[in-house]
């Protein structure tokens, strides 16, 4: 009994203890895993806000943090952990973004790094599909249809990563312009996809390759014959065009500055010079 006597007092005081080392630890900072654990937390808990903030592009505030976090990613280039993030600021649609995306990049080939998968590609026609002819920012367009030019260069490959339908070859087909010669950089590039096209079951043959095949040549076709139009290929609704899309800009003070960094110098990580910093103070 005297043992057992013993042993409850220093129970309790081992049990008190634990409880203050506890306690000291929640109280103490984060540091490391715990502080990545939690800020994990916070931006799940708050996603929405933040999704808001970087994606929207509804208000100048938003388009503002856009672009900051548009530069950021510049300065970090793209890689295969944050090419959705590219993606996804490709897809506002807003030149103020877009512009600081790329900078001195070829919109063209802004995910020529990345292996090309089929959700990327999905993403990629979704974003043709969502806009009308003229309506999509001419860096957007171009950086988009590098994706599908690169997915699709051997046609095949491409076809097995993710099949096409007669309705991507007319999203794709309904952004040429019929009216600019042949070597405007869009019509190049939308030429040259649906050149690949035609060629989709060329080494491994099917039925329904033959259908993309032969509707990417009438597309194609289209353009070059004088005596046709789009729309004796592509449906007309596809083709109504929504021009002079500008987005939303920054406020008017931000919108300065972007103006005079894009004219800034910038060293081979897009850091500005020196002098352009001394320049600003």
């Amino acid at each position: 009994m005297a043992t057992q006597d013993r042993q409850g007092p220093e129970r309790g005081e081992k049990s008190a203890e634990g409880k203050e080392r506890a306690q000291a630890r929640d109280a103490a900072p984060r540091t490391g895993i715990l502080l990545q654990e939690n800020d994990r937390k916070l931006v799940k808990s708050h996603s929405h806000t933040i999704r808001d903030a970087l994606f929207s592009c509804a208000s100048s505030q938003q388009v503002e943090c856009s672009v900051a976090f548009a530069r950021y990613l510049s300065y970090c280039g793209i890689n295969n952990d944050n090419y959705w993030l590219y993606m996804r600021l490709v897809m506002t649609n807003n030149p103020w973004v877009v512009d600081e995306l790329t900078h001195e990049r070829s919109p063209r080939l802004l995910f020529s790094t990345i292996r090309p998968d089929r959700e990327l590609i999905d993403a990629a026609f979704e974003t043709l599909y969502s806009r009308h002819p003229d309506e999509l920012y001419g860096k957007s367009l171009e950086a988009v249809l590098g994706i599908i030019q690169n997915a699709y260069f051997d046609p095949d490959d491409g076809y097995e990563i993710r099949p096409l339908s007669i309705m991507d070859v007319n999203a794709l087909g309904k952004h040429l312009i019929k009216e600019q010669p042949q070597d405007n950089a869009v019509n190049r590039t939308i030429l040259d996809i649906l050149d690949q096209m035609t060629h989709i079951g060329h080494y491994y043959g099917g039925q329904a390759k033959s259908v993309i095949s032969k509707h990417a040549f009438s597309v194609r076709y289209a353009y070059f014959d004088h005596t046709r139009n789009l729309i004796d290929a592509i449906p007309e609704p596809l083709l109504v065009r929504m021009s002079d899309v500008t987005g939303t800009p920054p406020e008017e003070d931000y919108e300065h500055l972007a103006r005079k960094r894009r004219l800034s110098r910038r060293d081979v990580h897009g850091r500005f010079t020196g002098d352009q910093k001394d320049k600003e103070e």
